[in-house]
């Protein structure tokens, strides 16, 4: 009898590091190979592989088989061809697919495995908001307060998400695991392949800064985007907007740069940031649904997330509630004074120059310091086009929430 390859479908969450996970495991695909795990490249934009999420997702192909979709025979022939007896294929896309229909029949060629990090939905929603604001394929101009309640927040309801993983590949293929920031980047990447299996662990060469376009924004910065934002500033010269502002950030909160620039004075505005409150009222609403995963998944009987253990902003009954002048020309100022004393991010992902093109991602010989809307949407981020204003059709139920019309708030489900 021959042994069937185990396939790793890593599905996220979003806000979890995975792009972090993903350019550690693209720049050590040798080394991975050589220990029995492959990592395709067959499917991947950047280092994630999001067209085979998005290629599931495109209603337009909703008929076609998995052997002859878009990436998909390519990647089965990698995989066949492969003396790898593990294959890992990682996007945090996948988490938003509704239908799994057509990945059931894997389970005939190969042993199914998912693998699933889940972080609190207070700290999710803060992270992902940020992301939203930051990103030129959403460019959300609405406070957080007004996301939250004009929008259903289905993508935090993990157990719904899970359920239909569950349901196409059994319970037992799954696994879950907390997100858990603390640690370095080796520390993340060992605690990862431990997860898969992985008992000896090869030494990896990992990437040494992070990508600027998953930096958090302070409050100040991030406020400014939304600004820019809501007022249709245009969206040429944001890209290299939003790297400076990434790149003030990562000198840290008052540190400073040699040059003297620090992101402490981008604390006047509760910009992206919850309340307790807020955060209280968060991990609640979905607190059944997440004990209902701690019992199936993680051997617990209770939620993982306490309300209790939340933790207020500093200061942030004091912080403005928007934006204002002041805080506008301290943040342009700031740039000013970036522009002239640090160099351009080095690290920033120009989708102009990638080897692959993701569907609906225009390509562009533009600069890497001054992109268009269509050329600079982060991979995981950038989704189909969909025209249809009904939140409740089928189409609207596949897609990620910046591309749903805002729909009224909605207990949680499942």
């Amino acid at each position: 009898m021959i042994c069937k390859k185990t396939l790793h479908f890593h599905i996220g969450s979003h806000k979890t590091a995975t792009t972090t996970l993903q350019n550690a495991l693209a720049a050590n695909e040798d080394l991975l190979a050589g220990a029995g795990l492959l990592y395709p490249k067959s499917g991947r934009y950047f280092t994630g592989h999001h067209p085979l999420a998005l290629q599931l997702r495109d209603p337009a192909l909703r008929d076609q088989p998995l052997e002859t979709l878009g990436d998909w025979p390519a990647l089965l022939r990698e995989i066949q061809a492969s003396p790898a007896d593990h294959v890992l294929l990682s996007s945090e896309n996948f988490e938003w697919l509704q239908d799994l229909s057509r990945l059931q029949g894997l389970s005939r060629h190969y042993r199914v495995r998912v693998l699933f990090y889940m972080r609190s939905p207070a700290g999710y929603l803060e992270s992902f908001y940020n992301q939203l604001v930051k990103d030129l394929k959403t460019r959300e101009s609405r406070p957080l307060e007004s996301y939250i309640c004009e929008h259903g927040l289905f993508f935090l309801d993990n157990d719904r998400l899970l359920r239909r993983w569950s349901e196409t590949f059994g319970a037992q293929a799954l696994q879950v695991r907390l997100y858990d920031r603390s640690g370095s980047a080796e520390t993340l990447v060992s605690r990862f392949l431990s997860a898969l299996g992985c008992q000896s662990q090869p030494r990896l060469l990992l990437p040494q800064e992070a990508a600027l376009q998953k930096v958090s924004l302070p409050p100040d910065a991030l406020e400014y985007l939304r600004l820019r934002n809501l007022y249709r500033a245009p969206s040429t010269g944001q890209h290299r907007i939003t790297m400076s502002l990434a790149q003030i950030a990562q000198a840290g909160a008052g540190a400073g740069t040699g040059a003297g620039i620090g992101a402490g004075a981008l604390q006047r505005t509760r910009a992206g940031l919850l309340s307790l409150a807020a955060q209280q009222n968060l991990i609640r609403r979905f607190a059944e649904g997440n004990r209902r995963v701690a019992r199936a998944y993680l051997g617990a009987d209770r939620a993982p997330f306490d309300p209790d253990q939340a933790r207020a902003h500093a200061d942030f009954d004091q912080r403005l509630p928007v934006g204002d002048d002041v805080m506008i020309s301290r943040v342009e100022a700031l740039l000013s004074r970036f522009a002239k004393t640090a160099p351009a991010p080095a690290n920033a992902v120009d989708p102009a120059h990638s080897s692959q093109t993701c569907p609906n991602q225009a390509s562009s010989n533009a600069s890497s310091t001054d992109f268009t809307s269509s050329d600079v949407a982060s991979p995981d981020f950038d989704i189909p086009d969909f025209t249809s204003s009904d939140p409740t059709s089928s189409d609207a139920a596949t897609r990620p929430p910046s591309a749903l019309p805002a729909p009224p708030l909605q207990p949680p489900t499942g």
